[in-house]
């Protein structure tokens, strides 16, 4: 070796001591303990866990070559069918849906030669079941979901020999089996009712369950039948958390219609709590989901039903009472000169509330522009049922009560009376504004202090001895009304009346049902509505009694078990009574 040339086993001596001089790393070093921890996590979730839907837009390609052929493209995509059976289309279509696919793909799933094959469609089918949506679902893909459920149900034991040992997710399905039977959830209720959900949570964790499946909104369903299979007084204590839980307050985001089922399942129990005490809070939210029961009369009657499945009568006329007292509150204390200082008018009309059909409230120009929560709160219960009062003062405003065959007028302002009109003698104008359904639109005061009024009664006693204005309101309200409240403010008794005065003013006699002809040429229905009634009446072949010439009302002889009846007929604003049809002023 020449002088000045470098020596290569000096170089790597040099080298050596460089890379050891520090001393070595010890073992627990050697790793990425972050990275090792995701590697086991993945491995997991591929061999223990429930295991991943692929891709989206794969699922589909598979489903629609599956679909158009009958036949899948190759292993993977028979997995892929597997996982994207319960996926519907913009039809309503899926392959569970489809009896003759839906048969091909269980028998090639169940007829894979290879265990972990069979093991792998299980796993598939298994996440289409909990990623079907349920509640959107029409009748052939919930009776092929139904049929799916069965078939992974009694697959299990198969499945169990095909394992050769038993993953966290297959034990999880064995610990949880009643999610693959009738009633899924109910296991879960009344621990969920108490705020316990670990166990529930457990089953979803184990089972990969995506958050939107159906299995936490039919849960929030168990937990509100836990709590409505409580005694009185303990469901009332309960009924705060369940409201949360049904308004989406909770951990679970309710669908509207999972709203609509949950407040509906509430309204019908508190029905039967007896004297059935106020509840502001299901108020608002009955009439804030479900609709104002005397303006959504069908939404109330295809929601609010029985344990038959019939409209619960008495939920609705609880919840309808309710409002009626609210209203009539918030009129006397927001909207009149009495405030909250002066309570004579406001305790005597709420004598009234059972007997009060319905009810307007026509708003000067002042309170129209006044705002605040407790006003939005009035206009927002009030909401179908608002008028614009014209020709009076800015800051005067009218109650208008129907009670049978008779409206009662009250004011805001003092020093006005009180009139009591038949309520088919007001003026067109006016009856087409109270009976348009809509709420807007003016009314002249004039109107409502008309002398074809059947009364005008004055807020002030007799001089002397005499009764009071309450006693002399009773004495000419009540025998035309045919009913008596009873008790009056300050408990002192209504004066009794004549047993000849207490006969209820005779009422015109219905028309037989006639030939079907078109609603009468008169704004209570609009253009296009009568056109769509009439069509309606036309193709159902539909018997109609119009009886409004003579003040009654318009009848649609018919039942509301189809659909386009309480579709068209709820939307026009008729009202549905059992045993007799759809009705409208």
């Amino acid at each position: 070796m020449s002088v000045g040339q470098v020596n290569p086993l000096d170089t790597l001596r040099t080298r050596l001591v460089s890379a050891f001089e520090a001393g070595l790393c010890h073992a627990d070093g050697w790793a990425d303990k972050v990275a090792d921890r995701e590697m086991v996590e993945r491995v997991r979730i591929r061999h223990d866990g429930p295991g991943l839907p692929p891709d989206p837009a794969t699922i589909a390609s598979a489903v629609a070559h599956f679909r158009r052929t009958g036949k899948p493209e190759g292993w993977r995509g028979l997995k892929r069918v597997c996982f994207g059976a319960g996926s519907v289309d913009e039809k309503g279509w899926c392959v569970l849906s489809d009896e003759r696919l839906r048969g091909q793909l269980i028998e090639l799933a169940q007829g894979q030669r290879e265990a972990r094959r069979r093991v792998k469609c299980y796993q598939a089918l298994l996440s289409s079941y909990w990623s079907f949506p349920l509640a959107a679902a029409n009748v052939e893909a919930r009776a092929g979901w139904l049929a799916l459920r069965g078939w992974l149900d009694g697959r299990m034991p198969s499945v169990s020999s095909d394992l050769h040992r038993t993953p966290g997710w297959f034990q999880t399905l064995v610990d949880h089996h009643n999610l693959l039977r009738d009633d899924p959830c109910g296991r879960y209720g009344q621990k969920l009712l108490t705020g316990d959900g670990s166990e529930l949570q457990a089953a979803i964790s184990g089972l990969g369950i995506p958050s939107d499946s159906w299995v936490p909104e039919e849960a929030v369903i168990a937990q509100m039948r836990a709590g409505c299979g409580l005694g009185h007084e303990r469901f009332r204590g309960m009924l705060p958390g369940l409201l949360s839980v049904a308004m989406g307050e909770a951990s679970v985001r309710p669908s509207q219609a999972l709203q609509t089922r949950c407040v509906a399942m509430l309204v019908v129990r508190y029905a039967k709590v007896p004297g059935t005490p106020e509840s502001p809070a299901l108020r608002d939210a009955a009439t804030g989901v479900i609709g104002n029961p005397w303006l959504r009369r069908a939404s109330w009657d295809a929601n609010v039903v029985d344990e038959r499945g019939r409209p619960d009568d008495e939920a609705r006329e609880m919840v309808f009472g309710w409002l009626k007292r609210r209203l009539i509150v918030d009129f006397f204390e927001l909207l009149s000169e009495d405030g909250v200082g002066e309570s004579r008018r406001l305790d005597y009309w709420l004598r009234f509330e059972p007997f009060v059909d319905d009810m307007w409230f026509a708003l000067g120009r002042e309170t129209r522009g006044r705002r605040g929560e407790s006003f939005e709160d009035f206009r927002r219960r009030a909401r179908g049922r608002l008028l614009d009062l014209e020709g009076a003062t800015v800051d005067n405003n009218a109650f208008i009560m129907r009670m049978g065959e008779y409206l009662a007028v009250e004011f805001g302002a003092k020093g006005n009376a009180c009139f009591l009109f038949r309520w088919d003698s007001l003026p067109e104008r006016v009856m087409e504004k109270l009976f348009s359904g809509k709420g807007g639109g003016g009314v002249e005061i004039s109107d409502l202090k008309s002398r074809s009024a059947e009364m005008r009664l004055i807020h002030k006693g007799s001089a002397g001895m005499g009764p009071s204005w309450e006693q002399r309101f009773d004495q000419e309200i009540c025998p035309l009304i045919g009913n008596w409240p009873g008790v009056l403010p300050g408990g002192r008794r209504s004066v009794p009346v004549r047993a000849e005065s207490r006969q209820v003013p005779a009422v015109v006699s219905r028309q037989e049902p006639r030939r079907a002809e078109p609603p009468p040429k008169t704004e209570f229905l609009s253009a296009e509505a009568r056109a769509e009634v009439l069509a309606l009446v036309a193709s159902l072949k539909l018997k109609v009694e119009n009886n409004r010439s003579m003040g009654g009302v318009f009848w649609i002889i018919a039942d509301d078990r189809l659909t386009a009846v309480r579709t068209t007929l709820g939307k026009w604003g008729f009202r549905y009574r059992p045993g007799k049809g759809w009705w409208k002023e």
